[in-house]
């Protein structure tokens, strides 16, 4: 099923860009239109996070984020067979602030969001910095989807370690020259080892691992953010955020982080994904 599948889909990847839009106008319609994919989450996740919006801008919002959501598909499914010329062309970022990691021989990690197009920045790293890319992941339930995705984040030889497989892996992996990145606004699996943050007018659940390797290996911490500058072009902008993690006090870099995150989404909503079931874990404390 795997070999069908991707059959498929590499000969989709080989159309240009500008047909791929009119496949992604088609599925926007299907989704937002027609089957009205998630739209309940959606408005609502909107509605709590942006309640001084009206009720226009709101849909406004939802309404341009299912079009990036539709950009997002085919554009991954182009992540087939795009070439690193074109991809890079594409997707710029700052990569010049990385260099002074390999002089001063030190590991860091990226803090990242789902922020359009994350999984074209995965691709475009490990061709742009001298560092080994490292990518810490969900597997996704389906076998299939699953082989998929990670033939298309590792494409470009970038390392990718499983969220379970983390705790055995990251002693090895932190003897190496490497950058970690993670997408760290998921939702995490058990709510009861999780950091509770206020985030965009609730109390939301983040991971603590990412903070717990960066004060452990005293690894230097960036935030990065992801501009959609206009179809098909992207902009990622890196910043320093702790350049000694290990100075900081424990619970400090992941408030940092949300507080990143918060204002990365304010400045532009509808280049984040709000149909995420985000807050599904309450906070009860």
């Amino acid at each position: 099923m795997y070999y069908i599948l991707y059959s498929i889909l590499y000969l989709l990847s080989l159309l240009p860009l500008k047909l791929l839009y009119i496949f992604s106008d088609i599925i926007y319609f299907l989704l937002y239109h027609i089957f009205q994919y998630r739209r309940k989450i959606t408005f609502q996740n909107l509605l709590n996070s942006f309640p001084e919006k009206t009720n226009e801008e709101l849909l406004n919002i939802a309404s341009t984020f299912y079009k990036n959501l539709s950009d997002s598909i085919v554009e991954t499914i182009k992540l087939i067979s795009i070439s690193k010329k074109e991809l890079t062309k594409r997707i710029i970022c700052n990569w010049e602030i990385f260099e002074q990691l390999e002089k001063d021989n030190k590991n860091a990690q990226a803090y990242m969001s789902h922020q359009f197009n994350w999984e074209w920045a995965t691709v475009v790293c490990n061709w742009n910095i001298k560092l080994q890319f490292v990518g810490l992941y969900m597997p996704v339930n389906n076998k299939v989807i699953d082989k998929l995705f990670y033939k298309l984040r590792s494409r470009s030889n970038t390392k990718l370690i499983k969220v379970q497989d983390m705790q055995k892996e990251i002693n090895k992996i932190q003897n190496q020259k490497i950058l970690w990145g993670f997408i760290a606004d998921q939702n995490p699996s058990d709510p009861k080892r999780v950091s509770w943050n206020d985030f965009l007018n609730r109390k939301t659940a983040f991971f603590k691992g990412p903070e717990y390797v960066a004060r452990r290996y005293n690894n230097i911490v960036y935030f990065g953010e992801i501009i959609k500058i206009k179809r098909g072009y992207y902009e990622i902008k890196m910043k320093l955020a702790f350049d000694n993690p290990q100075s900081t006090k424990e619970g400090e870099i992941t408030e940092a982080y949300v507080r990143h995150l918060e204002e990365c989404i304010k400045r532009q909503p509808s280049n984040w994904v709000w149909s995420h079931r985000r807050w599904k874990h309450q906070f009860n404390h």
